[in-house]
């Protein structure tokens, strides 16, 4: 049951030393899981070098790529000239508002995005988007996480900070919010 006639869950409660190690102990325990449950190796395959990943790219002419919930782990993740591309690329299409029709712009838009973010310009009205160029330079604002990188892009409705991911097809852009704080 316990330590002599106390019960066991007393102990930590018998000194301030004992109270601080025991929750020292339980956030070491917690830090740890959490680093281990987010570490980049959890849950990849262990395929051969080269063989195709359990995603595959979209087919051409499809408007998006694989998920951004499971980057596909290769050299290129940390390629991030290509990624600020991606975003550039993408943000010209977005704020196209010269488009001519709402199947046009999301055309443009969409063959760098990914699924989900797919899905959500098909309700965007593109006449609506606060943005009609690319006025500056483009810069990261996030490269803390392998196969993800986020992109401060200047434009003349504003900066917007886009979200890119990395899979088997290459950088694709998850999401794009309004305002960004660039890293200098």
């Amino acid at each position: 049951m316990g330590t002599g006639d106390r019960p066991l869950w007393q102990w930590p409660l018998h000194s301030p030393r004992r109270l601080l190690a025991t929750i020292a102990v339980a956030m070491a325990a917690v830090v740890g899981l959490s680093i281990m449950l987010n570490s980049p190796d959890r849950g990849q395959s262990q395929a051969a070098p080269g063989a195709p990943g359990p995603s595959s790219p979209s087919a051409p002419g499809s408007p998006s790529t694989a998920s951004p919930a499971a980057p596909a782990p290769s050299p290129s993740t940390t390629d991030f000239g290509s990624a600020i591309e991606t975003a550039k690329a993408f943000v010209k299409a977005w704020a196209n508002q010269r488009a001519g029709s709402e199947q046009a712009w999301y055309a443009g838009a969409a063959q760098f995005a990914t699924d989900e973010l797919a899905r959500k310009l098909t309700t965007v009205d593109y006449r609506n988007v606060p943005a009609s160029r690319i006025v500056g330079k483009l810069r990261l604002t996030d490269t803390g996480a392998a196969g993800r990188t986020q992109v401060a892009v200047p434009t003349d409705g504003g900066m917007v900070s886009v979200v890119v991911v990395h899979s088997t097809a290459g950088w694709a852009v998850s999401d794009i919010q309004p305002g960004a704080q660039a890293v200098e």
